[in-house]
């Protein structure tokens, strides 16, 4: 069975008309959160070696800050609440001495024109 179509259907509408929009889909981004990790640097490990990993995992993408506090090194992820379930068992896998600490809701920013 062979499909047939007007060329009809098919007509364009001239240079002056304004463009037709059929685009009805709003994007609403996605809910995103801080999650505070501590990773502890001992004595006999190299300075920033944990830091080292954690950049270089998956996970380096999501780094906003980081803070050196006496012994440990504080990192802040910004992740999406849909990826929470993949930067947990990320980060448990490539850092097990990390001590993850509160997820907290980011506050939203307003752009500045």
């Amino acid at each position: 069975m062979a499909l047939t179509q007007s060329i009809d259907s098919f007509d364009t509408q001239p240079l002056s008309a304004p463009p037709v929009q059929r685009n009805n889909v709003i994007p609403f981004r996605a809910a995103r959160a801080r999650l505070q990790v501590t990773l502890p640097h001992p004595s006999h490990d190299l300075p920033g070696t944990q830091l080292r990993t954690l950049l270089h995992s998956p996970l380096g993408v999501y780094v906003v800050s980081t803070e050196a506090v006496r012994e440990e090194v504080r990192v802040q992820l910004d992740i999406a609440l849909d990826d929470l379930d993949f930067t947990m068992h990320t980060l448990i896998s490539t850092l097990p001495a990390a001590l993850i600490g509160p997820l907290k809701r980011r506050q939203a920013v307003a752009k500045v024109c």
